[in-house]
């Protein structure tokens, strides 16, 4: 199994909170499409299994012509052993969505949809900087909907400094009349050199409300049953057999091949990530190598990894997998340093399983952080 992943970068505009490579710009923008293919076959051997899943990210991908989507995604059929029942996912915008858009993306092979909605409220969405308003957000799912696609992922942000308990909740029954397959729900962050970490510093907004996120989340959790959701992962819940497979891959450590400026890849012993910049992407049509850096996992960087995703799943981390994988001491250390968490209720154990408990679940990267190997003296670095 493997997956691809499509790193498509420009936007109508920055949304202040992002933090991901993207241009407010049209420049290449016709040349972007014609790159990718020459990616996908100058990179086509790195990837030898059938890929499972496509994921078409951003940037704003949604801006893609139809067109454009189809010669993609052929192109990849021809080069790739493509399964049957792929999952390919393009991330869209509300306001990008329209009946004859989605008419035409209906006979492509796109079939799922992760709309970026982030609130049903018009005050958070401007205070964020996002182009469309509630009235879109809902009628872009009811579209999507209407023609055809039931393979439907929502976003949402929680702890925006506007935002109520109120319109929390609103957002949560938007999600239930609505009845999507799968929901993100992220806290909002205050990440360095973005527009937001800018104008906070700058006394021009409120920075990130914690203790309102922690009360959002909470209502989220004691609403699950009523939305038919489980959480599968710290920010992710789906509705029974609709979890997105291309992400949950990710966190199973399943090779995938990254395309565009800025993507990642891994191919289950090393990482490499093209340079983020358009200019140099789009010189490959002329020749030009393409711009990477590329790191080997030491085994303590793979220790590291299968930490930090593994216990942000249901699946949690089991330690006869971990024995098979790394030194019988490592796996010793790490189960008498899960026995502590267990004591202080942030894990359970289920047979050879420890999983986060609900309330580990609200420190679940900083849990992770203390199970890290150092590299240099290959013990816990706390």
């Amino acid at each position: 199994m493997a997956g691809i992943y499509i790193h498509y970068p420009y936007c109508k505009q920055k949304c202040h909170y992002c933090n991901f490579f993207s241009v407010a710009t049209k420049k290449f923008k016709g040349q972007f499409t014609e790159a990718l293919l020459k990616e996908l076959a100058l990179r086509k051997h790195e990837l030898q299994s059938s890929i499972t899943s496509i994921y078409f990210g951003g940037g704003t991908p949604s801006m893609l012509p139809v067109e454009e989507i189809r010669k993609i995604t052929e192109h990849i059929s021809i080069l790739f052993q493509l399964q049957e029942n792929a999952e390919i996912t393009l991330e869209a915008n509300p306001d990008d969505l329209n009946y004859s858009y989605l008419g035409q993306l209906k006979n492509t092979m796109i079939n799922r949809l992760s709309i970026g909605i982030q609130s049903f409220n018009d005050n958070e969405l401007k205070s964020i900087n996002r182009v469309h308003d509630a009235n879109a957000a809902y009628n872009s799912v009811k579209m999507a909907q209407d023609a055809g696609f039931d393979n439907l992922s929502i976003d949402l942000i929680y702890g925006i400094p506007n935002s109520t308990y109120q319109s929390w909740l609103h957002n949560l029954e938007m999600v239930h009349e609505l009845r999507v397959a799968h929901l993100s729900a992220y806290t909002l962050t205050q990440e360095s050199r973005t527009a937001y970490d800018i104008l906070v510093k700058k006394g021009k907004l409120l920075p990130p409300d914690d203790e309102k996120a922690l009360e959002q989340y909470a209502v989220l959790q004691n609403h699950l049953s009523i939305l038919e959701m489980e959480q599968y992962e710290i920010s992710n819940y789906s509705r029974r057999g609709m979890r997105a497979n291309h992400n949950t891959n990710y966190w199973k450590g399943i090779p995938y091949l990254g395309l565009g400026p800025s993507a990642h890849s891994f191919d289950g012993n090393s990482r490499r990530w093209n340079k983020a910049a358009l200019t140099d992407y789009i010189g490959i049509l002329d020749g030009l190598p393409l711009e990477y850096e590329k790191e080997i996992l030491t085994p303590e960087n793979k220790w590291n990894e299968r930490m930090m995703t593994g216990l942000r799943t249901q699946w949690g981390i089991d330690v006869e997998n971990l024995a098979r994988d790394f030194p019988e001491n490592w796996v010793r250390d790490f189960e008498q340093l899960a026995h502590d968490f267990i004591e202080k209720g942030l894990m359970v154990q289920t047979q050879s399983v420890f999983c986060l408990s609900p309330k580990g679940k609200l420190f679940a990267d900083g849990i992770a952080s203390d199970f890290f190997r150092d590299e240099q003296k290959g013990d816990y670095k706390y």
